[in-house]
Parts: structure tokens; C-alpha cells; sequence
């Protein structure tokens, strides 16, 4: 489209070039026009106020009075200004001009008011005939369609607007043919993809509608399209988060129950143990059902760092250092065949988590990467800090504005398809052969990573490597000073009420504790407890109770024991992920992890009644 430079100086300009071509033609033609010698100046005032305004159509009727009067209406000699005929005649054509130029001008700002406001908007806009051929062309639509104004203008509007449904790559109906076959507004579905003049694709979602004149003919037809695919990725993203959550509750529910049967058969086969002398040919077996328990125990501690329990051992963490200590496991983890890069980030700030639990995450991220390289390749970790101010242009769902490290680890393998990464972190998901991963390593990692209020996001492409980045925040908390551990006396004899809703876990608990010197008062549930408590008050030591109970849970149980017992003792203990320890005046409350061994439970029950007498 030419462009004219909107200055007083190329408006008289083109102002005198047109009225120039008028007197030209008007010469050439001057028989054929004879009186009406004003038409071709007509012309060149309405082309001049068309581009130029109002200034150029007014400087063009001057040009064109003064050449009409020179060549064409020349006074009669004696008449002078007094030849009325040639004043009502002239007077005529100003008006005239003066009429079309301001005509002209209004009908020239409102449609390039209308281009400039269609060129603004951020959705793609294709304007067409009634026949549907392209007049308009806005630059959004020409970004995605790979076709300029100039070369789309006059081309039917299927040539340049091509769509396929996502599903399957079959063409798609074009809304704007409906449009202008049927005169109705037609929405088409959301779930089809623009095919670009490079055969490129990318979601849109669409919309066409008749243009119509004054008197309700249809002149043409405009279609209004607009990516989705950033909103596409978000919408995946939060139905994922979702969906994890959901099955990240199904797992602590399931690995808090089991917990509490792994309670019973640890406690039951420890002391099973203890009754046996080394020598005696039985106790293999006892040995075997607990070291089954064991790894029983582990599975559950994963589902449980996946389902975002709480942290065992939350402290400052320097990431970097982390690294420096593992480098050399993971190089014998790697084999001779992979090259592993640190990236160690400059003044790295430090972030609050388990370091067991980073090292545990960073390990299964590095045998994940070796897995997808079985010819070897480059695994590359990387730290840094970042600063995260605007999370929804980041695509980043969840992630808070503020300060993070960053933990990035990247690989050169086979890279995953969408489908893969959809389920990447579901728990027992694997593409691994039978018998070769039990599906738990990244749900791990994603259970961690969330434990410590923190996002991992993964990049990958089939053939193309993979890239998990870890976002942890931040802390500016100084390191607090290491304390010395309190000496444990496992024997005691003070009376503690215990109160699980699960009997064998009771009576496992009460034979360790009676039998270590402990006198133990049993309680079902909360508000039997509470009953118990009453009765028993000044005797009672200690409150060893389950937090995840029917009626009553153990923190309610708990908060009401207090207020009738400002100074009563409690210990919880439990086996889901859901333990509400960092409410109102819980964070300092003790606890305990299920399943536990006998010689935890009288260590810990040891140091809170020690903590007491304190």
C-alpha cells in the first residue's frame, strides 16, 4: 500500500500535480466536454482531499479556479468581474469542490481510523467480498497465515486461511464460507489448528460474520481468529496440577494405612527378634519379615514424598555444596560412557528443604538421564538464582512471584512425546521394561520438589533430550547452630495414655511401653481419651496419640486436653501425609512417623518426658 507523507508542503504539491493532469486532459478532450470543463477538475480535488484531507482538496479547488478562469471562462472584454454568467458558474464548481473535499476527507479518515483500529487488535482479522476475496489483511492474520497484504489481497479467502482439526490432520470447515453462503454468524470449533502458508500449524479458535450495507445486502464477509496455544499449554498444565494432586491424596491415603499395618509387623517381628538368640535356626525367618517390612516401609516413604507429606529434616541447604558431595556417586551412577557437567551458580542462595530428600531427587534425575542414554551421552546440572515476577508469562502454573534456585538437569537422550510427559510423574508410571523401575523415581522427585514449596517443570521432545528444571525458594534465614544431642533412656516409669483407633497398633504400643516399665491407659478414640484424661488426670505423664482417628483427630483431641491441662505432654504420631503439624501452636509439638521400630518409640516417648522434666 503507498504511503503519503501527510506535510502542508507534499499536499500542494500533489494538490497542483493533480490539477496539472486535469488541465491536460481537460485540453485534449475540450470538445468533448464543452461547457462542463469542470469534470476533470472535479477529479483531481477529490483525489487530492481522498489523500491529503481537507488541505489538499482545498488547495486543489484554488489551483483548479485559477486554471479554469486562465484557460477556459476568460472574462469578456468591458465585463471584468461584472460577467455575472462566469461568477454563478465558477461559484458553482468552488462549492462543488468544497463539498466533495470535505465529503472525501471524513469518508478517507473513517476508513483508515477503521484499518488502524482492525491493525491493533491482537486477534487475526481477514476481511473479504461477497464473491470472498481478501481486501483486508490485518497484521496479526498476516503473522500467522505467512501471507503479506499485497499478496493476499484479491485471492479468495481458502487459499489463504487453511484449517485441519488437531485430532487426525483432516481439513476442517471454514466458518467464513458459511458465513457468506448462509448471511449467519457462525462460531466454529476451538479444536482446530491454522495450517500456515510454511505448513506450519498452530490452535486457533474462530469466528466469521456477513457485512452488510445500509439496506441489509451482503457485501462481504470478515473472519476473526486468534492463537490459543499459549492458553492451550496453561489450561494442560493446571488440569495436570490438578490431577496430580487428586492421585498425590489417593497415594497418602493409601501409604498411611498401609503405614499403620507396617507398624504392627515391624514392631511385632523386632520383638520377635529380641526373644531369639542369635543362634537359633527360627530367627532367619523373623530376620526376612523384617527386612520385607523394611522395603515395604521405603515404597511407602516414596509414596509419601510424592503425595507432599512432611519434610523429616527441612534445613538451609546450599545446593551447590550438595553437588560437590555427590559428584563422585553420581559419576560411578553415570558409568565411563556419560559426561556429567556441574554448573555451579555464582553467591547461590541457600533454600529450605530435606538435604537427604534433595540428594535422593537429584539421584533419581541422574539415573532417569542414564536410562535414556543407554549409548551414552552429556548430563548436565545446573544451579542458579532467578527471579520470578511474573509467573503467568513464564507459563509457570503455581510458582509464586519472588526468589528462587534454580536446579536444572539436562540430558542428551531419547526425549519423550507429549503423552509421555502428561503421566511423567503419576506413581508405578514407567516405559521401562518389567522388572526394570518400579515407576516411583520421578514421583518421588515431584513429591519433594512440592514438599518444599517448590515447581519442576519439564522440556522434551522425542529425539531431542530432556530438561527438568527445579525451582526452590529462596531464604535469607541465617544457619541456626547445631545442638547436642539429648542422651535417650529408653526405661521409664511414668503412665501414658494411648490413643489410636487401630487395635493392633494399640496393643503392639502398649506391650513395648509395658514392657520397657511404662503403666499405659488405652483409648479407641478422642473422645474416649477425653473421658480417660478426666478420670486419670493426675497421674497421667504423657498423651501418645494418632492423629488420624474417626470423631475426634489428634489435634483436636489435643487442643482440648490442653485447655483442661495447660502442661500435659503430648506426642502424636502417624502414618498419612496429611499432618496438619504447621497450624496455630503445632510446629513445636512432637511427632512421630509411622511405621516406627520399638527403639524409636522408647527413644522419642524418653525424650518428651525428658524434655518435661526439663
Amino acid at each position: 500500500m503507498i504511503e503519503f507523507r501527510r506535510t502542508p508542503l507534499y499536499s500542494g504539491v500533489f494538490a497542483l500535480a493533480a490539477t496539472a493532469a486535469a488541465l491536460l486532459v481537460a485540453l485534449l478532450v475540450r470538445p468533448l466536454l464543452e461547457p462542463n470543463y469542470f469534470l476533470p477538475f472535479l477529479g483531481g480535488v477529490l483525489l487530492s482531499a481522498w489523500y491529503y484531507g481537507v488541505a489538499g482538496g482545498f488547495a486543489a479547488t484554488v489551483f483548479s479556479s485559477a486554471a479554469l478562469l486562465y484557460f477556459f471562462l476568460p472574462p469578456e472584454p468591458g465585463f471584468a468581474i461584472k460577467d455575472l454568467n462566469v461568477a454563478v458558474r465558477l461559484g458553482s464548481f468552488v462549492a462543488l469542490a468544497v463539498g466533495m473535499s470535505l465529503l472525501a476527507a471524513s469518508r478517507r479518515s473513517s476508513q483508515m481510523l477503521l484499518s488502524a483500529t482492525l491493525s491493533s487488535i491482537i486477534d487475526g482479522v481477514i476481511a473479504t467480498d461477497k464473491d470472498g476475496r481478501i481486501g483486508f489483511l490485518n497484521p496479526v492474520a498476516a503473522e500467522l497465515t505467512g501471507w503479506t497484504q499485497a499478496e493476499a489481497t484479491g485471492k479468495h479467502f481458502s487459499e489463504v486461511f487453511r484449517v485441519v482439526e488437531e485430532e487426525g490432520n483432516k481439513p476442517a470447515s471454514n466458518p467464513l464460507e458459511k458465513a457468506l453462503a448462509e448471511g449467519v454468524l457462525v462460531r466454529a470449533s476451538d479444536r482446530v489448528s491454522l495450517v500456515s502458508r510454511s505448513g506450519s500449524t498452530v490452535p486457533i479458535e474462530n469466528s466469521a460474520a456477513p457485512l452488510r450495507d445500509q439496506k441489509g445486502a451482503l457485501r462481504g464477509g470478515v473472519l476473526i481468529f486468534r492463537d490459543v496455544s499459549g492458553r492451550r499449554h496453561l489450561e494442560e498444565q493446571l488440569t495436570h496440577s490438578q490431577k496430580m494432586d487428586a492421585v498425590g491424596r489417593l497415594a497418602g491415603g493409601v501409604a498411611g494405612d498401609f503405614n499403620n499395618v507396617l507398624t504392627v509387623i515391624t514392631g511385632y517381628s523386632e520383638l520377635l527378634r529380641a526373644e531369639m538368640p542369635t543362634g537359633n535356626p527360627l530367627r532367619r525367618y523373623a530376620d526376612e519379615i523384617m527386612w520385607a517390612a523394611e522395603r515395604a516401609a521405603g515404597l511407602t516413604r516414596q509414596l509419601l514424598a510424592f503425595s507432599r507429606g512432611p519434610a523429616a529434616q527441612p534445613r538451609l541447604v546450599d545446593l551447590n555444596a550438595v553437588l560437590g558431595t555427590m559428584e563422585p556417586m553420581l559419576r560411578r551412577l553415570l558409568g565411563e560412557n556419560t559426561e556429567l557437567i556441574l554448573l555451579h551458580g555464582p553467591a547461590l542462595g541457600r533454600v529450605k528443604a530435606d538435604p537427604a530428600q534433595i540428594e535422593q531427587a537429584i539421584m533419581n534425575l541422574a539415573a532417569n538421564a542414564r536410562d535414556a542414554m543407554p549409548q551414552g551421552g552429556k548430563l548436565v546440572i545446573e544451579t542458579a538464582n532467578v527471579e520470578l515476577d511474573d509467573p503467568a508469562g513464564s507459563q509457570k502454573v503455581g510458582v509464586k512471584p519472588g526468589s528462587y534456585v534454580m536446579l536444572a538437569v539436562s540430558d542428551t537422550g531419547a526425549g519423550m512425546d507429549q503423552q509421555t510427559r502428561s503421566r511423567l510423574f503419576e506413581p508405578f508410571f514407567t516405559t521401562k521394561e518389567t522388572g526394570k523401575g518400579s515407576g516411583l523415581g520421578l514421583s518421588t522427585v515431584y513429591g519433594i520438589v512440592k514438599q518444599s514449596d517448590g515447581q519442576i517443570t519439564v522440556y522434551s521432545q522425542p529425539d531431542c533430550g530432556t530438561i527438568f528444571e527445579i525451582y526452590l525458594p529462596r531464604v535469607t534465614e541465617a544457619v541456626p547452630a547445631a545442638g547436642q544431642r539429648r542422651h535417650v533412656q529408653p526405661r521409664g516409669s511414668e503412665t501414658i495414655l494411648l490413643v489410636d483407633d487401630e487395635e493392633g497398633v494399640r496393643k503392639l504400643v502398649n506391650a513395648i511401653l509395658q514392657s520397657h516399665g511404662y503403666t499405659v491407659i488405652e483409648a479407641a478414640s478422642g473422645p474416649a481419651a477425653l473421658s480417660a484424661f478426666e478420670k486419670n488426670a493426675h497421674k497421667i505423664d504423657l498423651v501418645l496419640t494418632d492423629v488420624v482417628m474417626p470423631q475426634m483427630n489428634g489435634f483436636e483431641l489435643g487442643e482440648q486436653l490442653a485447655q483442661a491441662s495447660p502442661d500435659v505432654r503430648i506426642l502424636y504420631m502417624s502414618g498419612y501425609r496429611d499432618n496438619p503439624i504447621g497450624g496455630h501452636d503445632r510446629g513445636s509439638r512432637p511427632f512421630l512417623h509411622k511405621p516406627f521400630t520399638p527403639d524409636t518409640l522408647l527413644e522419642k516417648v524418653r525424650e518428651v518426658l525428658d524434655a518435661r522434666a526439663a
